[in-house]
């Protein structure tokens, strides 16, 4: 039945015959036809799936109503009818009959929301994701996917990658030795990111993936959990992460952010995008956010620049180029070892504002971006997309930490030990891909290929010295002497380089009106080299597999207009350096996900429901071959006959429950073990996945003369989680966070945000004795005031 929903704008200014002034990218047909709705203020009401497959070119101008309607549906064998104050779009020579608008397939799509961009519908909930290379609707896709929309981020001042993370469900976050995060989802760690659909390698570095950005140029996170092998070629069987940058705006439009925090944090934005000629072809964009912040631990303290510049330019009605340019710069001093603990295991409750490193503790990074895109549309049923990617990071850590368990009764045992990072990294990625539909049989076919390469070069060097001292724990100095020389080990660490490449195509086809089968495949080369020089020694192991397959099969079953149930088989393959009894090097480890689930679009689309329950087994895993005894140089070769397993529930809600109400709420139950192991059998193999993870954010806009006020709650909790190596359990711990906003007028809004609002003190990961116990950040205020203009 057509609804009057979320598209009720007034069309009594985009009437047939009155000129409007235009700008539609030649885009997918569906989010054309939004984009026009938005820019002329009108109701077009379609059917999804009349749209999918099919590609609208650019229209720039002036245009009536009808005008602009005809050009974009020009050989999709649509058309537009007038039906009241709306346009609804129908095949070609279908009649309008009295009884048209409650057809139960016809559904009504609205400007923006349902497609992939998120800015500017005010939503937690987004329809789509363009995760699969191609914009889907959230319940066509067999896999299980969370978008975190750009008005979610605003709302939570989610202002970097790892606090969108921590807010998305089923993800986990480590921290790596010189400052980083790894993420995890699933048991297993994320090595991939995509930027806009491209993938580049982000954990194939010596000493973990340093990755950590901003938001303030993203429009929307998209997170996949579960194997993502056919569009990405080698990793692990956790999922996937696309950062959807902000792309130019015809409108003129200035964005302004000032924000202030506890310990002397306070930052701004400034985002600003417009058509640069008449006819609105030339667009741009550009955002600079800088952040300055002390922190709730003594002495450290954090600068944070980024700089972002898009342009995009339609070469012709059919073709649009993008390009852009992102510069991110760090200057902070750390603490990054965090605090021991008792030798028998036992909290040594310090304050959470103590610091154990040296004043001259730094840690300076440095990445750029450089990416580029061309889609030319090629007629109304196919696309061709290539995108181009490139990133420069550079880090240079130098920081002192305390490492060693306190005796309980002499109070002494942790002593200061400096190390030295310097990192750079490059990394390329290229894809060219063909999009489109066609018949076969009478059923409709949608078919994704494409071609891609990615490679990374990475050069670490470290270096150690041990013994600066006894560290007082409860009374620490802070003023400890820069050591002129780091003697004790000095380490090369290279990949030159880790590179792949593939190809893959993905085909969607209609086996009845309610039942779509989704299959696909692709061929990878993959070859990783790397070195490892110390002082004393060399090492060197080779990663490469050719030709190796990665299949993936699904199929998505619509009950009824609103729900959609799926299961899915998709698996990725991860090369092995380990060499067998026979010297040769043991096959790559494959990751299966088995996956089920039932998908809604609820409350006319306005809410994203998803259940799915999923297994993976990862096999092939190199265990030692004791039975061949130690015959490679005196040790144990190995064979590729380990096994484990991780297999859950995920539960979420994403979206408006009442035109006043916004959630997005997860929860993931995650039980893993070694299947197929000599010595761990039975046991949990990834113990910093919790077996109860919740993640709730919810707004509520007051109604009537109120409606300018709003407020916001959430909490994130987990189960207790334990560390075999050390035996240190981490209890289960819940972290409530509160907002009030109020908007004054149309452009400005100001909203307090108290975090860790009942001052929860707890520490975030189950560590060791020696080091690495981080508290988690106590109670905290942070104010903004926003402008839109």
């Amino acid at each position: 039945m057509l609804c009057p929903n979320v598209l009720a704008q007034t069309s009594a200014k985009a009437t047939a015959a009155a000129n409007i002034t235009l700008h539609v990218p030649a885009q997918a047909l569906g989010p054309a036809l939004n984009t026009l709705a938005q820019q002329a203020g009108a109701q077009v009401l379609f059917a999804a799936h009349l749209t999918e497959g099919k590609f609208a070119p650019a229209l720039q101008g002036n245009f009536s109503l009808e005008q602009a309607l005809s050009r974009l549906l020009e050989g999709s064998g649509l058309v537009a009818k007038r039906s009241g104050n709306a346009w609804q779009i129908q095949p070609s020579g279908k009649q309008t009959g009295a009884n048209e608008a409650s057809l139960p397939e016809v559904t009504v799509t609205a400007s923006a929301h349902s497609s992939g961009t998120t800015e500017g519908t005010g939503s937690y909930g987004s329809r789509a994701a363009t995760i699969g290379k191609s914009e889907q609707a959230l319940k066509e896709i067999p896999q299980s996917v969370t978008v975190v929309t750009r008005q979610r981020l605003d709302d939570q001042n989610l202002n970097s990658i790892s606090e969108v993370m921590e807010n998305t469900t089923g993800i986990m976050i480590s921290e790596v030795a010189d400052g980083g995060r790894n993420y995890s989802a699933r048991g297993f760690k994320i090595a991939n990111v995509q930027y806009d659909g491209l993938p580049l390698s982000r954990g194939y570095y010596g000493v973990g993936n340093s990755f950590s950005g901003s938001t303030a140029h993203l429009d929307r996170v998209e997170v996949l959990r579960g194997a993502q092998g056919l569009f990405e070629g080698a990793g692990s069987p956790s999922g996937s992460i696309n950062l959807v940058r902000k792309r130019p705006t015809v409108e003129k439009q200035v964005l302004l952010e000032a924000r202030a925090r506890s310990w002397g944090h306070y930052g701004g934005m400034l985002d600003a995008g417009s058509a640069l000629n008449t006819d609105g072809s030339l667009r741009a964009r550009a955002v600079l956010d800088y952040d300055a912040k002390d922190s709730f631990i003594d002495v450290v303290d954090e600068k944070n620049t980024n700089a972002y510049l898009a342009v995009d330019y339609d070469l012709t009605s059919d073709t649009t180029l993008g390009a852009g340019v992102l510069i991110a710069r760090v200057r902070s001093t750390p603490f990054f070892g965090g605090l021991p603990r008792y030798s028998d295991g036992r909290s040594l409750d310090l304050p959470r504002s103590t610091f154990l490193g040296a004043n001259w503790n730094r840690w300076d990074r440095d990445e750029t971006q450089f990416f580029a895109d061309v889609a030319q549309r090629i007629n109304a049923d196919w696309q061709l997309k290539v995108a181009a990617a490139y990133v420069r990071e550079t880090s240079l850590t130098t920081v002192m930490d305390s490492t060693g368990a306190v005796d309980p009764i002499t109070l002494n045992g942790a002593v200061g030990n400096a190390w030295n990072y310097d990192k750079s990294s490059r990394h390329m990625g290229l894809d060219a891909h063909i999009n489109g539909r066609f018949d076969l049989l009478g059923m409709n076919q949608q078919l994704t290929a494409g071609v891609s390469l990615s490679r990374l070069r990475s050069n670490d060097r470290i270096a150690y010295a041990y013994g600066l001292g006894d560290i007082d724990v409860f009374n620490p100095n802070p003023d400890v002497a820069l050591p002129s020389e780091f003697p004790d080990t000095q380490r090369q660490s290279r990949y030159a380089p880790h590179t792949q490449k593939g190809v893959y195509a993905q085909l969607r086809s209609e086996i009845t009106p309610r039942l779509t089968l989704v299959s696909g495949g692709r061929i990878s080369w993959f070859e990783s080299l790397f070195t490892t020089q110390a002082t004393t020694w060399y090492s060197a192991s080779n990663a490469k597999k050719s030709g190796e397959f990665t299949p993936f099969l699904g199929v998505v079953y619509a009950l009824t207009p609103q729900w959609s149930t799926y299961a899915s088989y998709a698996d990725v393959f991860q090369p092995q350096t380990t060499t067998a009894q026979d010297g040769s090097v043991l096959k790559p480890i494959v990751g299966a996900n088995y996956e089920a689930g039932i998908k809604g679009e609820l409350l006319d689309g306005r809410l994203n429901a998803s259940l799915a329950l999923y297994r993976i087994d990862q096999t092939n895993r190199a265990i030692e071959d004791r039975d061949a005894g130690r015959v490679c140089d005196g040790g144990y070769c190995y064979r590729a006959a380990g096994k484990v397993r991780s297999q859950g529930v995920e539960a979420e809600l994403h979206g408006a429950l009442t035109p006043h109400w916004q959630i997005s709420a997860g929860y993931t139950y995650n039980r893993n073990k070694y299947v197929r192991d000599p010595a761990n059998a039975g046991q949990t193999f990834n113990e910093d996945t919790p077996r109860h993870l919740l993640r709730v954010w919810s707004d509520y806009r007051l109604p009537g003369e109120w409606n300018g006020v709003s407020f916001g709650a959430g909490v994130s909790a987990q189960s207790a989680m334990a560390n075999s190596i050390s035996g240190v359990r981490r209890p289960a711990y819940s972290i409530w966070n509160s907002r009030i906003a109020y908007d004054f007028n149309r452009q400005w809004s100001l909203a307090l945000s108290i975090n860790n609002i009942f001052d929860k003190t707890y520490y975030e990961y189950a560590s060791y004795i020696e080091n690495r116990n981080n508290y988690g950040t106590p109670r905290n205020a942070l104010l903004t005031l926003r402008g839109k203009f």
